[in-house]
């Protein structure tokens, strides 16, 4: 058994008991920062654990200075897929390793951009509103894709983006992937053509859905030249960050013709200004940032991230480890394992 120390650092409202499952599974324990605003106190805190979990803190610079090198706690683990409000430069100049919890919202985030397809596909948000306003008209339907043989184009092939190529598949899709760190042969497996360039993916997408991480390397990597490359018929899907769409381009392309519509979760501004042009529009079907939810997703997030904490408290790496240029800096670690193994490795049973 394990005699580790884990911090609990977030809003107090928060139940930890599922953070602290797998923690108790091996005989250690997990405390909750008494206030997570006090960064003083929480950086004293930080002396006397192993890990750390973090929701909804500030992850900058000074976090880190009392972390990794500099002290016991030696990772923390994040709440969520994102990381682009993480110092992640600052966490591996101090050698702390970090994790979040990536894969616990696969099935909803994939569920929720074929959901925002599919309203596009079939101008729902239009017709909802003609029905509802007592007007039952078929002067609006065209023009109106088939769906099947058309083809989905997928920026992005990690989970969510391959979750939603399996599903997209089963209506008749041809899937179309870009990403440059996924071996042709990973896509080939998937059953996915690949896009050498993000060009490509664009001129040749009936339905374009984005699923990256946001960061300097993929701010507005869909902007201006994109949209002037996607065929006038063609839709942006996005529910993974708002900013990695040039959304004053987005405005721009909609008001031209230059696409037929969007299915947006996320937007560059959240809360989404009330007044945001892209609200007004009836081919715009948007969503409030919800994607990654259901109860059984938030509950899984919740203890893997207490999965995630023990493994760095005891020394392997972690599963979902965002930062892996951290390596230079501190000693070698193992390979993170699969839980139900690792689990039964320390515990003995």
């Amino acid at each position: 058994m394990a005699n580790i120390r884990c911090l609990f650092i977030g809003p107090p409202q928060i139940d930890i008991e599922p953070h602290s499952r797998a923690i108790k599974a091996v005989g250690g324990e997990l405390v909750r920062a008494e206030d997570p605003n006090d960064d003083e106190a929480v950086f004293a805190a930080l002396k006397d654990v192993d890990a750390a979990i973090v929701i909804g803190h500030k992850a900058g610079s000074e976090l880190f200075k009392h972390a990794g090198n500099n002290g016991r706690c030696k990772g923390i683990v994040f709440f969520g897929h994102g990381f682009d409000a993480v110092d992640m430069d600052a966490a591996n100049a101090n050698g702390v390793i970090l994790a979040n919890t990536a894969s616990f919202g696969t099935e909803e985030v994939s569920n929720h951009a074929m959901m925002l397809f599919l309203a596009c596909s079939r101008k729902f948000v239009l017709h909802d509103k003609l029905v509802k306003s007592g007007v039952w008209t078929r002067d609006k339907l065209p023009p109106m894709g088939h769906i099947s043989g058309q083809t989905m184009g997928i920026v992005g092939i990690g989970d969510i983006g391959r979750a939603v190529g399996r599903k997209a598949k089963a209506f008749g899709m041809n899937i179309l992937a870009y990403d440059p760190y996924i071996a042709s042969w990973d896509a080939k497996e998937y059953g996915f053509d690949v896009a050498a360039t993000l060009d490509e993916v664009c001129r040749k997408s009936d339905y374009l859905t984005i699923h990256t991480f946001l960061n300097p390397a993929t701010y507005h990597m869909i902007g201006k030249e994109q949209f002037a490359a996607m065929k006038p018929t063609a839709y942006l899907i996005n529910c993974s960050r708002g900013p990695v769409v040039d959304e004053p381009a987005l405005i721009e392309a909609l008001k031209a013709g230059e696409i037929a519509g969007a299915g947006l979760d996320v937007f560059e501004q959240e809360p989404v200004d009330p007044d945001n042009e892209l609200l007004k529009m009836d081919n715009v079907a948007a969503t409030n940032h919800y994607a990654s939810y259901s109860e059984v997703a938030w509950e899984r997030a919740n203890t893997q991230a207490g999965e995630e904490a023990v493994r760095i408290a005891t020394g392997t790496l972690p599963m979902e480890h965002i930062n892996p240029a951290v390596m230079a800096n501190i000693p070698s670690r193992p390979r993170a394992k699969m839980w139900e193994v690792y689990l039964a490795e320390l515990t003995g049973k």
